[in-house]
């Protein structure tokens, strides 16, 4: 393969962003239910760097109560990496646990081996659903309106999604 062709495909890649792309080769990347520690220090490096509203967390913290997040990914993919790195880092300052929220992720077509993914019609990562009592009460899509703990805020608020 010329290096001009393939210069051109990894300029190509990097400009597709993280929007379903028809036609790509699924990659042999890891789907499905993750842990934390599966993330690459890379993928976290955002965490410790993003200032994150205090007084949105005090109020996350407080209107929080059974609330279960799946946050569907791809490790590959830069808003994933900005905002699920942002995500954790206000998981961990609003006392949520590992349990309260479940890392998926999915491959460059968005899709994974059990299939979890057309469950909840994800179309963009990362995609935040929230759940109360196993029902959908509001998500995050791509990118957030606001910011992300300003958007948490308001599903947990029941004052959109």
């Amino acid at each position: 393969m010329s290096r001009c062709l393939v210069l051109f495909l990894c300029v190509a890649g990097s400009l597709s962003g993280c929007c379903t792309v028809s036609g790509e080769a699924v990659t042999d990347e890891i789907t499905g239910v993750i842990q934390r520690e599966q993330l690459t220090e890379g993928f976290l490096n955002a965490y410790p760097q993003e200032p994150i509203g205090q007084p949105f967390l005090d109020m996350i913290r407080l209107a929080r109560g059974d609330v279960h997040v799946l946050v569907f990914l791809g490790t590959w993919c830069s808003d994933s990496k900005r905002d699920v790195s942002r995500f954790l880092r206000i998981a961990d300052e609003t006392g949520m646990h590992a349990a309260d929220y479940t890392l998926y992720a999915l491959d460059r077509k968005k899709l994974s081996r059990d299939g979890l993914e057309q469950t909840y019609t994800i179309e963009r990562v990362p995609t935040f659903i929230f759940l109360r009592e196993k029902k959908e009460i509001g998500r995050v899509v791509e990118s957030p309106r606001t910011t992300l703990e300003g958007d948490i805020l308001q599903i947990l608020a029941g004052k959109g999604s």
